[in-house]
């Protein structure tokens, strides 16, 4: 994957980099990171989750001479992140107004020749980005799914020991064949078209539609939504807004109010236990998820009384994750099941 950061002059002086969407969902779980720049230098940096920065890239700034407003790109590779400082658009100075002059000799008439370019993709066949990725993309990020390149674009939703594999072609990118190769590799590997397209896409070959795709991330303003969600969706073959409407339903059925709890909870499952956050902090995090500010401060102040008590407050607007949230949930179970069976004994389950 590989994402594009612009320098601001705070990262300049203090030889930090903010932690975009894209770098907290790639160094999720880090304290330390690898950077690799264009001469394979290596520089290990500190990922400062409380202050929302990676700290230690100052030698890199200065080597490169960078300054506000200059951008670079950062290439996610395994436990490394590749750095690569795109270049400075040239200065052209301006030039002095020339005094008209009283007389000039004709200029001989230049004979114009029309050249046709090649295409970038013939002259270039391996240069990274001459095809930009499906619009898509940003939609299935916010659902968990990170892109790995193209085309096909392959994208990838970490989820512990396994991982879902989702392999996309857009009209005209090509055929059936080239998706065979990532489906008997264990993908799930569809056609990307519009729904007012989705009859032309081939019988039997799956399907996902970008309308479908951003109702889901709709939905998980209101919802767990989870890469296990789409998932069951890639099995049926079809991810179009018939299908996401009949989830919406099941979901409505399932947790109906209890939704946007749910999904601040699975937002809190993201953390280390002891960790320490501030409230804008997760605010900020939240909105990425399609939640809003007033689900996260109900949020925490629900879980932070009983018989929750997974956060506890240190001071206003900064708080610590006192137990993982499966655990709180266990706790929580054992709770409930040690009322019910008083409720029962004392009013023999009247």
């Amino acid at each position: 994957m590989t994402a594009r950061y612009v320098l601001t002059s705070t990262c300049i002086q203090a030889g930090t980099m903010a932690l975009t969407a894209s770098l907290r969902q790639r160094l999720l779980g880090k304290e330390r990171v690898l950077f690799v720049d264009e001469d394979g230098e290596v520089y290990e940096a500190e990922v400062d989750w409380k202050g929302g920065v990676v700290r230690g890239l100052a030698p890199y700034y200065a080597k490169r001479r960078l300054a506000a407003n200059e951008a670079i790109l950062l290439h996610f590779r395994g436990e490394e992140v590749e750095l690569k400082a795109l270049p400075r658009a040239p200065f052209h100075p301006p030039q002095p107004e020339r005094p008209p002059e009283k007389e000039r000799p004709p200029e001989p008439e230049k004979r114009r020749v029309r050249v046709t370019p090649y295409p970038k993709e013939v002259l270039f066949p391996h240069e990274p980005g001459f095809r930009e990725p499906p619009g898509v993309t940003e939609d299935l990020r916010r659902l968990g799914f990170l892109l790995e390149g193209g085309p096909p674009w392959v994208y990838k939703a970490p989820l512990g020991r396994r991982q879902v594999v989702l392999a996309l072609l857009r009209p005209g990118e090509g055929g059936v064949g080239l998706l065979k190769p990532y489906r008997q590799q264990g993908a799930y590997a569809a056609f990307l078209a519009p729904e007012s397209e989705k009859g032309a896409v081939p019988e039997g070959a799956g399907y996902v539609s970008p309308e479908a795709v951003g109702r889901l991330v709709r939905l998980k303003a209101r919802f767990p939504v989870s890469p296990l969600d789409l998932e069951d969706l890639l099995r049926e073959g079809r991810v179009d807004l018939e299908a996401v409407e009949a989830l919406e339903d099941r979901l409505v059925a399932e947790l109906s109010e209890r939704g946007a709890l749910a999904a601040f909870l699975l937002l809190l499952a993201r953390k280390r236990l002891g960790e320490v956050f501030l409230l804008p902090d997760l605010e900020a995090e939240a909105l990425e998820e399609g939640l809003t500010p007033e689900v996260v401060r109900q949020g925490v102040e629900l879980l932070s009384q009983p018989p929750f008590l997974l956060l506890k407050r240190l001071s206003p607007g900064e708080f610590l994750l006192r137990q993982e949230v499966e655990e709180a949930l266990r706790d929580l179970e054992a709770f409930a099941q040690g009322v019910r069976g008083r409720l029962n004994r004392v009013y023999g389950g009247a």
